[in-house]
């Protein structure tokens, strides 16, 4: 559970568009690795479709510009908030950060060789 003089900080980064501050706290890391304990380290998505992947992320299922107060929860009243996932799982959660990170690959021209 978040304290008071935390969630001001939070909301304080979220003011300012800087949210990824918060994943350097020390609170964050710790709370961080619980969830990937719990987890035994493995990617739940994966799991839940009968394949195993470590689990590199936790995320958060509410996200933490819209619910702030349970940034460092790993349970919602009954419910996870923080899921172990892998980086492929991760990105499929976030298609908005697939669209701003687009890497558009170009192949190089092979120029067409000539006889004289």
């Amino acid at each position: 559970m978040i304290s008071q003089y935390n969630l001001i900080r939070l909301n304080k980064l979220i003011d300012q568009g800087d949210v990824s501050a918060f994943y350097h706290w020390r609170e964050w890391k710790c709370l961080r690795n619980e969830a990937l304990r719990l987890d035994n380290y493995e990617c739940q998505k994966c799991k839940a479709k009968g394949r195993f992947r470590k689990a590199k992320v936790v995320h958060h299922v509410k996200p933490v510009k819209e619910r702030p107060d349970l940034a460092l929860s790993i349970w919602d009243g009954k419910e996870r908030q923080l899921v172990s996932l892998c980086r492929a799982c991760h990105e499929e959660e976030h298609p908005e950060r697939i669209e701003k990170h687009k890497f558009i690959i170009q192949k190089k021209q092979i120029t067409k060789e000539r006889w004289d």
